[in-house]
């Protein structure tokens, strides 16, 4: 092969990688702006559209910016449901098992 072609199935093979790795990041909601996530959530369904709150995670006490797809948020709220459900049905304290 002439040094000349490989250059140039260098020089073609390279933005086709790069198109290739951009579309296989993940995308970062948290960084994202109001705008960019109305940009984002445009044309899609609801349940693929993603929206951010912020909220305390486990073990911290710093506010952070979590974004999930609304189907993510809508298996979150029924997964805390269920459990506050389970915590007030319960015939178990943290004194032991009561007695009625």
């Amino acid at each position: 092969m002439n040094p000349g072609n490989i250059i140039k199935y260098i020089a073609a093979a390279v933005p086709v990688l790069t198109l290739i790795g951009c579309a296989n990041q993940p995308s970062n909601f948290t960084s994202m702006s109001e705008g960019e996530l109305l940009a984002y959530n445009s044309g899609r369904p609801v349940l693929k559209q993603v929206y951010c709150r912020e909220m305390k995670l486990t073990s911290s006490h710093i506010r952070r910016n979590v974004c999930k797809r609304f189907g993510d948020w809508v298996r979150h709220n029924m997964r805390t449901m269920m459990t506050i459900g389970t915590m007030s049905v319960s015939d178990y304290s943290v004194f032991g098992r009561s007695l009625d």
